[in-house]
């Protein structure tokens, strides 16, 4: 086995995952978590800010510079995958970072968008007042559909996984949960978590959630 995923990209993971549920829920199931709605997404934009510059400071296989790859790349190499002739790659491959990239783009406009709606009853966003009406409701507009938007592609990201696993017989949930993937013999070497970097990607989202927390909803 080979050192693929690091401690951090494997937490923000399942912690994303976690928060995206519970935001669902909250969101669209049960209105007396409104409140902790408004939490969680705080929780989630500081999320995404420490994946963002994980993406530019983290191990190599975190880093963006190692996955990004251009949509016909993307879509090229899912052609590939059913003909059953796809190159291997140890970390994302270019399919699936396509959908990494989507994904957090979408969840940066969809925290956004948030911050400037209210559910109309009780809770508004911390920046709701600070905006105009149009741009409020534009706002709330944007967070309904890209929510819609955000689950489709959740539900494609699964899809992909199980067939991933299946056509290749990789365990791709497991290796998300361990960080080990099976050494072919030409894996880039992972290198390993500089302390500093890490501790000052997480100084720098706390500080973000320290102060969405601090405004008033």
């Amino acid at each position: 086995m080979v050192k693929i995923w690091d401690l951090p990209t494997r937490i923000f993971h399942w912690v994303l995952v976690s928060l995206f549920v519970f935001l669902i829920y909250s969101g669209n199931w049960d209105d007396s978590f409104m409140k902790w709605h408004f939490y969680s997404g705080y929780l989630l934009s500081g999320l995404i800010l420490f994946r963002v510059l994980w993406g530019i400071v983290g191990t190599y296989y975190a880093r963006f510079c190692s996955f990004v790859v251009s949509p016909i790349k993307g879509l090229t190499y899912l052609k590939s995958m059913f003909k059953g002739n796809s190159t291997h790659f140890y970390g994302h491959n270019p399919a699936g970072a396509m959908m990494v990239v989507m994904l957090i783009l979408l969840l940066m406009l969809q925290v956004a968008s948030g911050l400037v709606t209210s559910d109309e009853v009780l809770w508004d966003g911390p920046f709701y007042a600070s905006v105009s009406d149009e741009l409020a409701s534009l706002g709330a507009e944007i967070h309904h559909k890209v929510q819609l938007i955000l689950q489709c592609l959740v539900g494609l990201h699964i899809l992909g996984v199980v067939a991933h696993s299946v056509l290749f017989k990789e365990k791709l949930v497991a290796s998300m949960i361990t960080g080990n993937k099976k050494d072919l013999g030409n894996a880039k070497p992972r290198g390993s978590i500089n302390p500093v970097a890490l501790l000052m990607c997480v100084a720098v989202s706390v500080a973000w959630v320290y102060y969405l927390f601090g405004l008033p909803i």
